[in-house]
């Protein structure tokens, strides 16, 4: 989850990147950071060189903005059934919007965006803020294509995934390939972007 307070303007921001990613000529849609990561579409016919400077520009963005985020996470081998992967992410976020409550309570208006990507996880948002911030919470359906921030909330979650991977010894080759080893990820990108964890 990437949070934002809407009185923090960000145009200088968007601005910003949306020069530098215009003066190395990348007319990509929007950023979409496992693509750009493997070299999928629409990265595939760039060079390592390119999408590296891409992913530069973009965690530069990231670390130069004003929000915060938390992460969320299960290992779904330890469940039998979706039902309990769902209760164990419905439990983390329950327990995350509970212990920052003072955090949430001093807007007027929390407004949630999701792409429904996931149905359950689309579920557990609305049935969690609703319950907790009632007629307060408004949710949103948005597209990554369409607001820079649900780039940003990608970027985030990518790192916090490859961090994993990176810590049980398992990175993937594109990952060993892109970032080399788990010493310049961690120096390079995570640091700087995990400053920013609530």
């Amino acid at each position: 989850m990437v949070f934002h307070n809407q009185d923090d303007n960000i145009s200088s921001n968007l601005q910003f990147l949306d020069k530098r990613l215009s003066e190395i000529d990348c007319d990509v849609p929007f950023i979409h950071t496992s693509p750009l990561i493997r070299q999928d579409k629409p990265f595939e016919d760039l060079l390592m060189t390119d999408r590296m400077h891409i992913f530069r520009i973009f965690s530069r963005f990231v670390e130069q903005l004003p929000i915060t985020y938390a992460s969320f996470s299960v290992t779904k081998t330890f469940y039998q059934e979706d039902k309990q992967i769902e209760e164990a992410f419905r439990r983390q976020i329950k327990n995350f919007i509970e212990y920052n409550l003072e955090c949430f309570q001093i807007f007027e208006k929390i407004t949630v965006y999701y792409d429904c990507g996931q149905s359950i996880i689309s579920k557990i948002l609305r049935d969690t803020f609703g319950k907790i911030f009632d007629d307060r919470m408004d949710f949103r359906t948005a597209y990554q294509k369409d607001y820079r921030l649900m780039q940003v909330a990608d970027f985030v979650c990518t790192l916090e995934q490859s961090k994993i991977r990176w810590d049980e010894h398992r990175p993937t080759k594109s990952e060993k390939d892109f970032f080399l080893t788990r010493q310049m990820f961690m120096k390079n990108f995570y640091k700087k972007i995990s400053r920013k964890h609530i």
